[in-house]
């Protein structure tokens, strides 16, 4: 029995040590520290909710550029797929008998402006002598009348010459605005015939996308609304559009209303034809309790709850999602209610359990 005493006295040692180890925990017994939490209220309100429908891309402006002349294509500047600037060439016309016919109405002006000079000086000599009595008073009028007809046909031939600089001017076809030409109309050698289309040309700055909206939604659509419009063609990329124009005919096959959005394209890389997919957000008339996304936490079977501040210390709440319209939630409390008002945690709400206190990390 002797060689079991050390081990007895370690035992004892051991037990009376262990209530001196509880009374060192006492000091510091007052539970973990408040978790720190951000939070944000419960409000009341419409829910917005998305609609999501197909349309098609299309240019703002389509236009058929023709020639305001006739003649020879002597140049084609631009061709289709070009971008071109408000005033670009577009097509160039032969040029050197209009250019011709000017220089030859500018001749005759000039040879008329001679003779009214000529026809002025011999007025004035004919008054001179008129006051003499050298001349009579039907020569003077007749003096008078001379210069009034040569300045009648100065005046015609410089109309005449600036009729031919415009048509000179217009002998090039210019783009009436910037854009991209989507298809060439004619050839060089080819001759046009005033009004003929020389390219089309399309303007791609504001793309429309048109939407057909069934006729049971279409009352809950107004002018600028703001429509989130994303494109098969261009993955990750979503733009944020207007409702422009709500077409009042609609389709009797399908049933549905044309609704134009405008979303501006201003680096070009929307292009007609493309597949549109536009978000509408409706609200849906009924007023609701309204979470932010982020307070909504989801449990494995498809439940979920919001952490409601009471005091401060955690409240779990289990709710239903009734509707989203994608940045809230409208809910509906299971076992407590919620009301506008309450702060539910947004941040920090994954691990908290009731009962456990918080610091919210706006408080002061």
């Amino acid at each position: 029995m002797r060689t079991l005493a050390p081990w007895t006295a370690l035992l004892l040692c051991l037990c009376s040590a262990v209530p001196a180890a509880e009374g060192e925990d006492k000091p510091g017994a007052g539970g973990p520290p408040p978790a720190l939490v951000v939070t944000a209220p419960v409000e009341s309100g419409e829910v917005r909710v998305p609609l999501t429908l197909v349309g098609t891309a299309q240019p703002r402006y389509t236009v058929a550029v023709a020639s305001e002349v006739a003649g020879l294509v002597e140049a084609v500047e631009a061709r289709k797929g070009a971008v071109v600037k408000e005033g670009d060439p577009l097509v160039r016309l032969r040029t050197a008998p209009m250019a011709l016919q000017i220089e030859e109405g500018r001749a005759r002006g000039g040879e008329v402006e001679a003779r009214i000079e000529k026809a002025k000086a011999d007025l004035q000599r004919a008054e001179r002598l008129f006051t003499e009595n050298f001349v009579s008073e039907e020569e003077l009028q007749a003096k008078r009348a001379d210069v009034a007809a040569l300045e009648q046909q100065a005046r015609q031939i410089h109309a005449a010459v600036d009729l031919l600089e415009d048509r000179l001017a217009r002998m090039t076809v210019r783009a009436p605005f910037s854009g991209r030409l989507a298809a060439e109309r004619t050839e060089v050698g080819a001759w046009l015939a005033e009004g003929a289309v020389v390219s089309e040309l399309t303007d791609l700055s504001v793309v429309h996308a048109m939407v057909p909206m069934p006729e049971g939604e279409v009352s809950g659509v107004h002018l600028g609304d703001v429509v989130e419009v994303a494109f098969d063609a261009l993955p990750g990329s979503v733009f944020t559009g207007k409702v422009s124009a709500i077409v009042p005919r609609g389709d009797p096959a399908s049933r549905t209303f044309p609704v134009e959005v405008s979303i501006p394209n201003r680096d070009g890389r929307i292009l007609a034809g493309m597949l549109a997919r536009a978000t509408f957000h409706r609200a849906d008339g009924d007023h609701a309790t309204l979470i932010p996304k982020d307070a909504f936490v989801p449990r494995p079977d498809g439940s979920g709850y919001v952490v409601r501040v009471e005091g401060d210390v955690a409240a779990i709440v289990p709710v239903q999602v009734l509707s989203s319209d994608g940045e809230r939630f409208a809910v509906e409390g299971l076992e407590k209610p919620l009301a506008p008002g309450d702060r539910v945690v947004v941040r920090g709400n994954e691990r908290l359990m009731s009962g456990q206190p918080l610091r919210d990390a706006a408080a002061p």
